[in-house]
C-alpha cells in the first residue's frame, strides 16, 4: 500500500535514527512537547498514521498489516537503516506487529503505552467505546478519552494542552478513525504468540494510573520479547509525553542510550 504519508524529521547528530508513532485519533503533533529533546543528537522522524493528521484514508477497510506496509515503506523512503521505533498505544501495537514480522528491521523497539494480553472486560470495555463513536460520533469520543487520559487536576492546570487533545480528536473524520479504531479493538492476529518472534531489544513502558494500556500489561509485554524489560513510570496515565515531557524523555533515552546485548 503507497500512500502519500505526512511526516517531519528533526534534528540530526550520529546516534540510530528515531521514528515516533502515535496514538489513534492523534496525529505526530502529539510529539510536540518532547521531539527538540529527542532529537538533540539524532534524526527523529514523526509522521502520520493512515487516515489520521495529513495523511490520506485510503480506500476500503484497514488492517495492521496496512499500518505495518506504511512504516516500513516510510523506513525505506527516509533511508533510514535499522533505526529505533517508539510508538504510542495504536503506535505500539503497530511497532510491535512490524517487529515481529520483520526482527531484522530495527535496532530497538519501546512499546508506549500499549495494550497487551487484555482481559475479556478490557475488551469488552473498548468494544462499547467503538459503538458509542459509530453511534454519536467523535464528541463522544473526545470526552471519553480526555477523562481517561489526563486526572481532572491535571485539566484544570493544563487547559491549553487538555484543549489541544480535544481540538486534535474532534478534527478526525469519523470514517477514517473508525477503520484504524477496529484495527485497535481487534489487535493483530499474531499476537500475542508472535512477540516472541522479535529480536530487537524491547522497552515496555507505561504509567501507573493508565487504566487501558496498564503496567500489568507492559510486564506481560516485557517477558513475552526476548530481552524485554519493563518501565511503569509513577503517578502517569496514558499519554507521557503530553502529561510529563521530561520525566518521559528520561525514560526512553534511558533505554535509547543503553548499550544491549542479546
Amino acid at each position: 500500500m503507497s500512500v502519500d504519508t505526512h511526516f517531519r524529521i528533526e534534528g540530526g547528530g550520529g546516534a540510530t535514527p528515531l521514528i515516533l508513532l502515535h496514538g489513534v485519533g492523534l496525529d505526530l503533533t502529539m510529539w510536540d512537547g518532547v521531539v527538540d529533546a529527542l532529537a538533540a543528537d539524532r534524526q527523529v522522524l514523526r509522521f502520520d498514521l493512515l487516515g489520521h493528521g495529513g495523511t490520506e484514508d485510503p480506500p476500503g477497510e484497514r488492517t495492521i498489516e496496512d499500518f505495518v506496509t506504511q512504516l516500513l515503506e516510510l523506513v525505506e523512503a527516509v533511508g533510514f537503516d535499522r533505526p529505533d521505533v517508539a510508538g504510542l498505544s495504536m503506535g505500539g501495537m503497530i511497532t510491535l506487529a512490524a517487529a515481529a514480522r520483520h526482527p531484522e528491521a530495527f535496532r530497538r523497539i519501546a512499546l508506549l503505552n500499549t495494550v497487551f494480553r487484555r482481559t475479556p472486560e478490557q475488551l469488552a470495555g473498548q468494544r462499547e467505546r467503538l459503538a458509542a463513536t459509530e453511534a454519536a460520533g467523535m464528541a463522544v469520543v473526545a470526552d471519553m478519552a480526555i477523562d481517561r487520559w489526563f486526572s481532572a487536576e491535571w485539566q484544570a492546570t493544563h487547559p491549553t494542552e487538555t484543549c489541544t487533545v480535544r481540538d486534535r480528536i474532534l478534527a478526525n473524520d469519523l470514517g477514517a478513525y473508525l477503520k484504524a479504531y477496529r484495527v485497535f479493538v481487534d489487535d493483530d492476529p499474531l499476537m500475542p504468540g508472535g512477540a516472541e518472534w522479535i529480536t530487537a531489544p524491547t522497552l515496555a513502558m507505561t504509567g501507573e494510573l493508565d487504566p487501558g494500556s496498564t503496567p500489568e500489561m507492559s510486564r506481560a509485554l516485557a517477558a513475552a520479547v526476548p530481552g524485554g524489560q519493563a518501565v511503569v513510570i509513577p503517578d502517569l496515565h496514558h499519554l507521557p509525553p503530553i502529561e510529563a515531557p521530561d520525566v518521559f524523555v528520561r525514560s526512553l533515552l534511558d533505554f535509547l542510550d543503553q548499550e544491549h546485548t542479546l
